[in-house]
């Protein structure tokens, strides 16, 4: 990572909830995920941090970074979505690095990292995935069909100790890392992997 570029720097003393994705596309899942940060976490903006690329994906069927970025400021849809494109700024191409550029950028802000049940599974992959459990708390959000083995993963079984019960949820940003909860909500079952399906479907339906 190069010098940080200090013009992305924000010295507000608010709560951030950090959601990073290809969102290739953004999806109304991904607002209901957002919105019920807010409400449930206290969180006050929810940034949507759209990735040049996932490092677990494929390249695949990846839209330009440039599209996607644009497709997530149509569908956020509410002042407190807020759509960054920090990664390409930054040069970062793992959490663990964005995350620690965050830190020294926003020196007062609380940040709380949002992500769906299937990454939980899959955490352990991640770079540097024990660094970033004791760098920033982490929501969980419930999706379709990944409760049972999300809850069974290594990370999940790592940091049971340090996990926040759904009527605890407010303390969640305010507790020091490591920390975690799993949110069970109202599943919503769009997903970017879905609307792509649909879209090969439609496409080849109409040649």
């Amino acid at each position: 990572m190069t010098e940080l570029p200090y013009t992305l720097a924000d010295r507000r003393r608010i709560t951030v909830g950090l959601m990073g994705g290809s969102f290739n596309p953004a999806h109304e899942g991904h607002r209901y995920v957002a919105k019920t940060a807010m409400k449930r976490l206290g969180v006050k903006e929810v940034w949507w941090l759209v990735s040049l690329q996932n490092p677990l994906k494929s390249r695949t069927d990846m839209a330009p970074f440039s599209a996607r970025l644009e497709c997530a400021r149509k569908m956020a849809l509410h002042p407190r979505i807020k759509i960054k494109d920090i990664e390409s700024h930054l040069g970062t191409y793992y959490t663990a690095d964005t995350l620690a550029a965050l830190r020294l950028l926003c020196p007062n802000m609380s940040f709380v990292w949002i992500m769906g049940a299937d990454n939980l599974v899959i955490f352990h992959r991640w770079e540097r995935w024990l660094h970033i459990f004791h760098m920033v708390v982490i929501a969980v959000f419930d999706r379709p069909t990944y409760s049972l083995c999300s809850l069974a993963s290594q990370t999940a079984k790592r940091f049971a100790k340090v996990r926040i019960l759904n009527s605890n949820l407010q303390i969640l940003a305010r507790k020091k890392p490591p920390a975690w909860a799993f949110l069970h909500t109202s599943q919503c079952e769009e997903s970017s992997t879905r609307i792509r399906a649909k879209s090969a479907i439609i496409k080849n339906f109409l040649t």
